[in-house]
């Protein structure tokens, strides 16, 4: 009986060492994939770098809408931004034919949420990444003068 009872004991310690052993191997298998998973984010962010250094390029509207609703059928617009302070504004036909382009010199006010340009006015600027923005501005209806609240998104070229 004595023997049965020591046979019995043994099984179940082994039992127990095993158990914590895959306790063991469990939990530094989950410390190793945690510190996997909080390693170097690649990734691009609205702060890789400044918006006065993120906005130099070319970037081209994609998205235009008024008062809130998305626009269709009518061109788009490049804005060439460049660090010497100017920035050169076309605008397309849907097509790509060019309808008219101008000269302007633009600058970032200091909290860099807004481009100040000398003949478009203020520009607010919603968001800027490595290689997307958006921005929205007021504009007079040609027909009834009243100011209509537009919203541009621009991916860089």
């Amino acid at each position: 009986m004595l023997s049965f009872l020591v046979l019995f004991l043994s099984s179940q310690l082994s039992k127990l060492l095993l158990m914590n052993k895959i306790k063991s191997i469990l939990t530094g298998l989950a410390v190793v994939l945690l510190m996997a998973a909080c390693g170097d984010d690649t990734g691009t962010t609205d702060t890789e770098a400044p918006r006065d250094e993120l906005i130099i390029g070319t970037w081209q509207s994609v998205v235009h809408r008024q008062d809130g609703n998305v626009v269709t059928g009518e061109g788009y617009r490049e804005f060439e931004f460049r660090d010497n302070g100017t920035v050169l504004i076309e605008e397309f036909e849907e097509d790509g034919s060019p309808i008219d382009n101008i000269e302007d010199n633009w600058a970032l006010t200091e909290s860099d949420e807004r481009i100040q340009f000398d003949t478009e006015g203020q520009y607010d600027v919603i968001s800027m990444s490595t290689d997307s923005m958006t921005l929205e501005y007021d504009k007079p209806d040609p027909f009834s003068g009243q100011l209509i609240r537009h919203a541009d998104d621009f991916l860089k070229q």
